[in-house]
């Protein structure tokens, strides 16, 4: 279920690709959290006065704007190492399904973000088919 979760070239079954589901939500959302920590004490450090209050209400707003902006660009970054991993950049299906998982990054989050990724990752490899073909040609490269 958690095989080749760093490989982004490979092919997934349905129980790999959960796996690579719920690891890469969870590193998303561990990922938001910490940036928008971090952006919320660097901001109670350059504003004293608007964390009066011990920054809890501060660090909330901050939280509310930082985490949608890291979660899409922590989709845009996977969704597109997948499909470069697996050279799907001619495939109008996985690049379908990357468009909808980087704009549906934003309103709903990086959990329905990565159901496309997750699909994307069940894809063959685009190298796969190219060699198929070559292997049909007339005249073969020559070795």
């Amino acid at each position: 279920m958690f095989k080749n979760l760093f490989d982004f070239s490979a092919k997934r079954n349905g129980w790999n690709a959960l796996g690579f589901y719920i690891v890469y939500v969870l590193a998303g959302g561990v990922l938001c959290g910490l940036a928008s920590a971090f952006m919320a004490a660097w901001y109670c450090v350059y504003e004293p006065q608007a964390c009066s209050d011990g920054g809890a209400e501060t660090g909330y707003k901050i939280g509310r704007l930082w985490g949608p902006i890291i979660g899409f660009l922590f989709t845009l970054f996977m969704g597109c190492a997948v499909v470069s991993g697996k050279k799907l950049w001619n495939s109008v299906p996985s690049v379908l399904l990357y468009i909808a998982s980087v704009l549906s990054a934003w309103p709903f989050g990086v959990i329905i973000a990565f159901i496309f990724v997750a699909i994307i990752s069940t894809f063959d490899n685009g190298n796969s088919q190219k060699i198929e073909d070559r292997n049909g040609e007339e005249n073969p490269p020559l070795e």
